[in-house]
């Protein structure tokens, strides 16, 4: 799983799914950010190369939540919304990530949602295919008795 490729698919789905909220971030805007706004973060928690060729990844992903109105309704409101968006799995380029530990927070005036996905990739070489000669037949002569 590339981080790219999940950081795009959030921010996509942030697009689709909150056309009023127009302004998305996949990175730190120091001043200027206009509300209001998601900020969206990965956190990879663990990348390990289980197999010579099987490697697992563990990824936060982080979306902070801005606005200007600041009301406890606005929040609640939109922890029922991003819950509502990211349920039980997440597309992403040709897998489906299952989600889960969902948790909201808010800390000063943003609201912090989050939740992890985690994938099993294959690992191989780029010469691996072509480096051992394949078996190109079978033959089975197979006897009862």
């Amino acid at each position: 799983m590339r981080l790219s490729e999940l950081s795009d698919a959030v921010l996509l789905k942030l697009k689709k799914d909150f056309p009023v909220v127009k302004y998305r971030y996949d990175e730190e805007v120091k001043q200027g950010a206009k509300f209001p706004c998601f900020f969206v973060y990965l956190v990879p928690i663990v990348d390990s190369n289980e197999t010579e060729h099987r490697r697992y990844q563990r990824v936060t992903v982080k979306i902070i939540y801005m606005t200007d109105k600041h009301t406890n309704v606005e929040y609640l409101s939109m922890t029922d919304d991003l819950n509502d968006a990211f349920g039980l799995n997440f597309p992403v380029g040709q897998r489906v990530l299952s989600i889960f530990d969902k948790t909201t927070r808010k800390i000063d005036d943003a609201l912090h949602f989050s939740f992890d996905v985690s994938a099993y990739s294959l690992v191989f070489e780029d010469d691996y295919f072509t480096r051992y000669d394949m078996m190109k037949e079978l033959h089975l002569n197979l006897k009862e008795g």
